[in-house]
């Protein structure tokens, strides 16, 4: 959700506005403003997935690209078409909220393409004064009452996708815009990482919520565990009091992603090719069918926490949190902490990923012999200096990161389908029971066995081009 310092958006469930509207902080003493504005949302035939909202207030009209991720120029006239007519009503008080003068607009808004129907309720608060402090805090007071829902994306998106005028693709961390800081400390490349995550994490909400696409939930899942792993990395920096419950809450949140994501992933990447060998026939149609509505079941409770105000209010609270992040580090009165958040990043991302590299060589130099277990803990070691690495890569020379990130790929992904093949057999055996008495579940355990026996050839491989490749951050490393 992209909105300027001075204004901010809260998404709500139905009958929250007529809540909202009750609520005693945003009770006024003058009577609403009320406005009504005409909507029509237009495309591209050539260009799916381009949509242009037209708004007409009174005598005035605007127009307006929204953010799809399709080119942004607008073409000629000719070419536009109608897709969908609504209204949006509006309805504008001023409030008071810890000494700032706020606005508020309760906005309703309903779009209507052939037969079917579509729309949204949200807050809006805008800042007169104060910036985004009022607004971050009356937010978060909003959240613990109020049924708010964070879009993560404009919300007419939303509806135009209700409509299937609209699909929105998942994106990678890659297809997010990052920028870092020009000679950045410490702390300031955290805010810009973190920023980074989150904004990777919107990207995604509304795909998920979709369901149309398992890579949704897997880049979303993504974006919470460089989130949690950047929280790791800058540990060091960041006071305890703010780190703790949003890590709480991201454990929560990414307690149903796991879940999706693993049943994601047995369906897609096992169960579809077993479905063309003979041997696995037997038993496979019923496993299918259970793990089908396991997933059912684990997208269900994924929407519920995705919608829910705790998970509205923990964004609002990360955002908060960046946003006063100096005046918190000031607050601790910890010198050392203080004196390591204002060091360069450079170096204290050398000293980071020193640390990790060790970590990582120190048990996979004996990965030959690695149990299961060991092989697991292998690869969140990888994982998180991988995340790390590629949190610092801005501040180093292109041609120094990308070998050594390529060679750590490698070897995550190879670690990481050994994982997914224990996953998977662990699955078999809860739906199916033992191997020795199911021959269904014999055949696709042996199967996983296979696929690991065949990591396990290619990780000796893997791990020689990691301890091969040379560290980008040696120079910054203190004498």
């Amino acid at each position: 959700m992209s909105e300027t310092p001075a204004m901010l958006r809260l998404g709500l469930a139905a009958d929250g506005l007529r809540q909202a509207r009750r609520h005693p902080l945003l009770v006024a003493q003058q009577r609403p403003r009320r406005s009504e504005q005409i909507l029509r949302l237009l495309g591209d035939p050539a260009r799916p997935n381009w949509l242009c909202l037209s708004v007409e207030e009174g005598a005035s009209v605007r127009r307006e690209v929204l953010p799809t991720g399709a080119a942004a120029n607008e073409p000629a006239e000719a070419a536009l078409q109608l897709l969908a007519e609504g209204r949006a009503d509006i309805a504008t008080v001023q409030v008071e909220y810890d000494g700032y003068a706020l606005e508020v607009q309760f906005v309703a808004v309903r779009l209507q393409h052939r037969k079917s129907e579509a729309g949204f309720e949200e807050i809006a608060l805008r800042a007169q004064d104060g910036g985004a402090a009022p607004l971050s805090a009356l937010a978060a007071a909003l959240a613990r009452d109020l049924p708010v829902q964070w879009h993560g994306t404009l919300p007419l998106l939303a509806a135009a996708s209700d409509l299937d005028l609209y699909r929105p693709a998942p994106q990678r961390a890659g297809q997010v815009a990052f920028a870092m800081p020009e000679d950045p400390t410490a702390s300031a490349a955290f805010a810009a990482v973190a920023r980074h995550c989150l904004a990777q994490f919107d990207a995604n909400l509304l795909p998920v919520l979709r369901n149309q696409d398992i890579e949704g939930v897997h880049q979303m899942r993504v974006a919470l565990r460089r989130l949690r792993s950047a929280l790791d990395v800058f540990a060091p920096i960041l006071p305890d009091k703010m780190v703790a419950p949003l890590l709480e809450d991201l454990r929560w949140l990414n307690a149903p992603l796991g879940r999706k994501r693993d049943l994601d992933v047995f369906l897609s990447e096992t169960l579809a090719p077993l479905g063309r060998a003979d041997s696995a026939a037997r038993g496979l149609k019923d496993l299918t069918t259970v793990i089908e509505d396991r997933r059912q079941a684990a997208q269900q409770a994924l929407d519920f926490a995705l919608r829910s105000s705790r998970c509205a209010a923990w964004r609002l609270q990360f955002a908060a949190c960046l946003d006063s992040l100096e005046q918190r580090i000031a607050e601790t009165g910890d010198e050392d902490l203080q004196a390591r958040a204002s060091l360069p990043a450079a170096r204290f991302a050398a000293s980071v990923l020193q640390h990790r590299r060790k970590k990582v060589k120190k048990l996979g130099k004996r990965h030959e012999s690695l149990d299961t277990e060991a092989l697991h803990r292998l690869r969140i070691r990888t994982k998180k200096l991988r995340y790390a690495a590629e949190f610092f890569r801005p501040l180093f020379a292109r041609k120094q990161t990308r070998k050594f990130l390529a060679a750590l790929a490698e070897l995550q992904d190879c670690l990481g389908a050994l994982n997914d093949a224990a996953v998977g057999a662990e699955l078999t055996r809860d739906v199916l029971g033992p191997p020795d008495r199911d021959p269904a579940a014999a055949a696709i355990i042996a199967w996983f066995a296979g696929r690991q026996e065949l990591q396990l050839g290619h990780l000796g491989e893997a791990w020689e081009a990691f301890t091969e490749t040379k560290p980008f951050w040696k120079d910054e490393l203190e004498d």
